[in-house]
């Protein structure tokens, strides 16, 4: 089964990202230039992560590695379709009552601001398809986020991770087509990793307690009571696909 999308080499990659879920993500296209090659841009602005009761963190970083990815083939392709694709340390693994599945071993590392791979680390390569989910393992290191509250001249961290051999996975309703050149991107969605804490106001009441430069969330009582276990209940599960042309 052909897909059409094989062509001349444009001088870039079909690509696999793991990123945060900036606006520019959120809706069905983006805009990019006639080329259709990636641009340097500038800098990435971190997105600012706010509880449902107000209180605003300034995020100074995110990253993730991860291991074990299967990308679950979509519109009926096959393993067959994509395997002249595949690059160094890909696979693809068929099956009788399910979608076939590209595999890639890693570990990768990715700066999540802005979806690139961390500084040394190599560019995940894959086949121009049809993805409809992907699955992953996190690797050494886990997923990491750096959110600090500033008030006055004070300052606390509030580190959010998951911790390595968590296992992630996230289906969209429809096949996405990456074209020649174009991403397959993991988004997480930190506008929901706060909600439904009421953490302003457990701040001022001291149930979400703090040292001198940090917060406790995994210590949290009152009306925080378990707030670390549903931040990485969020973290595990509010993600998605995207394919963008770039």
């Amino acid at each position: 089964m052909s897909l059409g999308l094989s062509g001349c080499d444009t001088g870039t990659h079909t690509r696999l990202l793991f990123a945060l879920n900036p606006s520019f993500l959120q809706g069905d296209s983006v805009s990019v230039p006639a080329s259709g090659v990636r641009a340097m841009t500038d800098p990435v602005t971190l997105p600012d992560l706010t509880s449902d009761d107000g209180l605003r963190f300034q995020l100074e970083g995110a990253a993730i590695n991860v291991r074990d990815v299967r990308l679950a083939l979509g519109g009926g392709l096959r393993c067959e379709d994509v395997k002249e694709d595949l690059q160094d340390g890909a696979g693809c693994v068929p099956s009788e009552d399910g979608p076939d599945t590209v595999t890639l071993a890693g570990p990768f590392s990715f700066f999540l601001p802005d979806g690139e791979p961390s500084q040394g680390g190599k560019e995940v390569r894959i086949p121009p398809a049809k993805y409809q989910r992907v699955d992953f393992v996190l690797a050494e290191g886990g997923l990491r986020a750096y959110p600090r509250l500033y008030q006055g001249s004070n300052a606390w961290a509030m580190n959010l991770t998951l911790p390595e051999g968590t296992a992630l996975g996230f289906e969209v309703p429809q096949p996405l087509t990456v074209a020649p050149g174009g991403s397959l991107r993991v988004t997480f969605r930190q506008a929901t990793w706060l909600k439904g804490l009421p953490l302003g106001a457990c701040f001022q009441s001291g149930d979400l307690p703090r040292t001198d430069s940090e917060l406790l969330l995994d210590a949290s009582s009152g009306e925080c009571q378990g707030a670390g276990d549903r931040v990485r209940e969020a973290l595990r599960t509010q993600g998605n696909l995207s394919a963008l042309p770039f």
